[in-house]
């Protein structure tokens, strides 16, 4: 789960947790922005566009089914909450940086690690505070962007050195967004914790953005179901007008 350094109004109508606003046209509702732990944004099936200041303005998703809910929506996140699952977690990120994974200093970013998804993964896979439990592979899941997915956890070897992480020391970090995060917020995830990334690159305005998206789940075996109830998620990602798979 995102975590800060010591790893620690709402809007619903009939359709959805959405911008009451975006319902009078014919696109896809946009998803509230005001969304927060405290008052989370409860969501109907359907198609949802997201808006001005989110991670992808006009990238649009379809929830197969009721009760998924969001605690955040913003610039550096969408963070999506399945139902009857409340400690697990779709994400949505875009350009993030690696962080160091243990030790002192743990969740600062990595200048010396590039950004692109070829240059992250590689970093991912030869660093040995991560346990691969699914090597780096293709995905085409959603049209028009390539993709690779891999899922991790945390290897036995790991030395987190903070004791406020509850499985200490096998805990490890991984991302921040240096330009939305707090100086003390990252990305980690704590043993039995795995993940399962989708990375991949896309071109905004000819520009190229590196996108996440990311299943965390408690264990092995919520992970894969996870995955299996995120998988339409996923296929149906549509990028707006103006952005591109590379």
């Amino acid at each position: 789960m995102r975590r800060t350094l010591a790893l620690s109004a709402l809007i619903v109508v009939a359709l959805g947790a959405v911008d009451a606003s975006a319902t009078r046209s014919s696109q896809p509702p946009v998803v509230s922005s005001v969304c927060s732990d405290t008052s989370p944004c409860r969501f109907h099936a359907g198609t949802y566009r997201l808006g001005t200041a989110t991670v992808l303005r006009g990238l649009q998703l379809t929830l197969p089914t009721s009760g998924w809910s969001s605690t955040e929506n913003d610039g550096g996140e969408l963070s999506l909450t399945p139902p009857g699952h409340p400690d697990e977690r779709l994400f949505i990120w875009m350009d993030l940086a690696a962080v160091k994974s243990s030790g002192t200093g743990h969740g600062t970013v990595l200048r010396g690690v590039g950004r692109t998804p070829a240059k992250l993964i590689a970093w991912l896979v030869r660093n040995p505070d991560f346990q691969i439990v699914s090597r780096p592979a293709p995905s085409t899941l959603a049209r028009g962007l390539r993709m690779t997915t891999l899922a991790l956890g945390v290897s036995a070897s790991a030395k987190y050195g903070e004791p406020d992480c509850p499985p200490n020391p096998r805990c490890a970090d991984l991302f921040k967004d240096p330009k939305y995060w707090g100086e003390s917020d990252f990305y980690g995830i704590g043993y039995p914790e795995q993940v399962r990334l989708y990375v991949g690159t896309i071109r905004v305005d000819g520009a190229p953005h590196t996108l996440f998206v990311a299943l965390d789940a408690e264990d092995h075996s919520q992970l894969v179901r996870l995955t299996a109830a995120a998988k339409s998620i996923i296929a149906s990602l549509r990028l707006p007008a103006g952005v591109s798979g590379a």
